[in-house]
Order: structure tokens, then sequence, then C-alpha cells
């Protein structure tokens, strides 16, 4: 009878320790499932909070835009001091690329505020960030970079219906500058020629039409049309090399030694599919301006020149121009303006201060405006990021009747001509 009862209570035992070990399974799956939710919810609510505050810098952009209007460059140290806004805004005026940081602050009551130092200064890192901020802890920002889209080349003006022969100048000095060689840049000029034309007849025997690519595999039609994006290069005779090495940059012949092996730049970055067709001097990138053919030359110096000019970075050498040198001290050419002008107010003013060149040469090439801008805003909350890049084209006093949706925002004087959201 002893031993029964042993045995008894050794099975109720063992079946207690199951129980509390199934439940305790039970247990530790709802708190994980509980702990994973909670993060889930966390992270869809950062999100929306980072999206929110890309929302706030297309409406921040569009400020800076029509703020540009308002600004004449020749406001005083105590007017710049009481306006953050003011220099970007006189950088969009003269045709110039502009960054703006606007932070999110958490105030000592858990009230979330938009920070109110300057929006040139360098950013902080979030992580970094505490109670000891000056006036809170950084909980997110925004930062926007506004650039005229004429700082790069619109490929569908480079045919001969808006250059005539000095399209092929223009590609070969962008080919040239690239990298590739000589014998190979006729397949990809005269490919694009044929693929952008609005007829069926081969450029030469190195284009393409539609009864060569309609052989490929998979097959397609040649557009006979502008291109919608970029990227559309890579479907042309040519340009889909190694995995379209043009665009991105590498390895042109990787079939070769590597001692003969020829590295090119990628020519993408050159490009838009917007604008007038002309390059803005005062925003364009050294990359693009070394493919003009008006500013060729052996050491690249003139396009040095230009960009130590625009920037002023060669204020208090003697070779600096008359302007430059004026803007640097002070003297009654800039008044009592504190912020420092040295952009090309046109193609004269360019061809005064940069020796070497006329306007009868950079006129079909360059001007110093435009109204097709790029954005790239970004919203950050704690970890979690948010990007867009967009194209616009913004209509000083449009009708506020006429809104143009900008992704989960508009925006009453932007015209969005791309959106793509990168993260």
């Amino acid at each position: 009878m002893t031993r029964y009862g042993t045995t008894k209570a050794g099975f109720a035992l063992i079946a207690t320790i199951w129980t509390l070990a199934i439940l305790s399974m039970l247990v530790a799956s709802l708190t994980l499932d509980a702990y994973m939710e909670g993060k889930v919810a966390s992270y869809v609510r950062t999100r929306h909070q980072a999206t929110a505050l890309i929302d706030s810098g297309v409406t921040i952009a569009e400020l800076l835009m029509a703020r540009q209007e308002k600004v004449t460059g020749e406001e005083t140290e105590e007017e710049v001091a009481k306006d953050r806004w003011i220099i970007p805004a006189i950088r969009l005026k003269r045709g110039q690329r502009t960054e703006v940081v606007q932070r999110v602050l958490m105030d000592e009551e858990g009230h979330l505020q938009f920070d109110t130092t300057s929006v040139e200064a360098e950013p902080p890192i979030l992580d970094e960030i505490g109670p000891n901020a000056p006036t809170g802890p950084v909980v997110g920002e925004i930062r926007i970079i506004i650039e005229p889209e004429p700082a790069r080349w619109n490929i569908n003006k480079l045919n001969h219906v808006t250059y005539g022969d000095n399209a092929d100048l223009i590609w070969n000095r962008i080919l040239t500058v690239a990298g590739v060689p000589e014998e190979d840049q006729g397949e990809l000029v005269d490919s694009f020629y044929d693929w952008v034309d609005e007829d069926s007849v081969t450029v030469s025997s190195e284009g393409a039409e539609s009864d060569y690519y309609e052989n490929l595999d998979p097959p397609y039609t040649c557009k006979n049309a502008p291109l919608d994006t970029v990227d559309e290069l890579l479907y042309i005779k040519g340009f889909d090399r190694n995995g379209g090495v043009i665009l991105n940059g590498g390895v042109w012949n990787p079939e070769e030694p590597e001692s003969r092996q020829i590295h090119v730049m990628g020519i993408a970055p050159l490009f838009t599919c917007y604008g007038e067709g002309k390059i803005n001097v005062n925003a364009a990138p050294r990359e693009v301006l070394m493919t003009v053919p008006a500013l060729e030359d052996a050491d690249g110096l003139i396009v040095d020149t230009i960009l130590e000019e625009r920037e002023g970075l060669n204020a208090d050498e003697f070779g600096a121009s008359h302007t430059v040198r004026s803007a640097s001290d002070g003297s009654a050419s800039l008044g009592a303006a504190a912020v420092e002008d040295y952009h090309f107010k046109d193609l004269a003013d360019l061809t005064a201060r940069v020796p070497g060149l006329t306007q009868d040469d950079v006129g079909l090439y360059l001007t110093v405006d435009g109204d097709v801008y790029r954005l790239e805003i970004e919203g950050r909350v704690g970890r979690i990021t948010r990007r867009i890049e967009a194209v616009v084209q913004y209509s000083a006093g449009r009708d506020s009747g006429k809104q143009q949706s900008a992704g989960s925002g508009s925006s009453n004087a932007l015209t969005v001509l791309r959106w793509q959201e990168k993260s």
C-alpha cells in the first residue's frame, strides 16, 4: 500500500512539473508576442513620424523657394541674425545649391518643437544627444537639399535637333571625361540618337533601330522617343555593356588582362530628363562643368577658376577677380550685406571674371538660373530614416487653387515632375 501511494505521488509530481513547464512556455510565448507587438507598433509609429517630417520638409522647401523672391542679397547682419532662413533663400536666389537641417526637440514637458538655431550648422548625431542639449534632447531631424536641376545635362536635349553638330562635341566631351576609349564612343552616341529620334533609319552602321533590339533575348522595340529616366540608357545598344558599367562606373573591358583594363567614370550623375538643356554654371559640380566643350582645357584650370570664383575660394589670392576681392573686403560693391555674393549674375559677368571665355563660346551651353529643382529630403526619428528624391518645378505666384500632390503631402507652388521614395 505504501509503495502504491508513493508511485501515485510520483506521477502527480511529474504531472505538476509538466504542467508548470507548459504554463511557463505559454507565459513566455505570450510575453514574447507582446514584446514583438510592442516593437512593431513602436517601429510603425516612428516610421509614420519620419514620414511626417518628410511632409514638413516639402513644405519647408516650398517656403524657401517662395522666400527667394523676397530676399535681395543685401541683407545686413542684424537681419540675418533675426531670420535663420535668409541665407539658404539667398543661395537659391543666386541659383546655387543649398542644404538645411531642421532639428526636432523635446522640451521639459515632453512636447515636440522645432529647434530655432541656425539651419545651416552641422547637424548633431542623434544617438549622442541627451538632456544636456541647449534647448532639449534632439529626437529627430529634417535634412533638405535643394539643387537646381540644370546642374546636369538634360539628356533628352543632347541631340542634333537642339544642338546641331555641337551635340557630337558634347557627347565626345562627356565620354572622354568618363574615360571611354575613342573607338567605342561612336556606337554609344549613334545608338542614343537612334533611340530618341522619331524615324526608323539608323544614323550609321554603329547605331541601332528596332531590327537590332527585336533580335535580343528578350526582344523589344526601339523607343524612338525621349527618355523617361536616365536609367533607360541601359536598354540602348552599347550602354548595356558589362551590366551598364558606363552608367555606374567600373572596368570597361574586364575581359582584358588587368594591366590593360580601363576604368570608366559613371555618367548617370551627369544627366537629368528635365530642364531647358543648358547647364547652370552657379550650381553645376566640377564633374559636369568638365564636360562642357567651351570650358575644355588640358588641366581643368578654367573649371577650377569658375568654382573658385563662384564660391569666393580665392578671395585672398592675387588672381581673384575684382568682384570676389570686393565682396571679400566688404567694399562698396557689397555694401553692408552680411552674405558675400560671388555668384555669376549673367554670362557677361562670367566671361568678365574668367579669362579666356567669350559669350559666344558659353552662350550655347551655359545659363545662370532655372525653375526646375531636385529635392533630397530625409526625415529621421531615432534610428528610423525615411528619404525621398523629387524633381519639382517652382512657379512663383501660382494660383493656390491648383495644388499638386507630392507623395503624401501637397504643395501650392510646386509641380512635382518626379517623386521617388528611397527608404
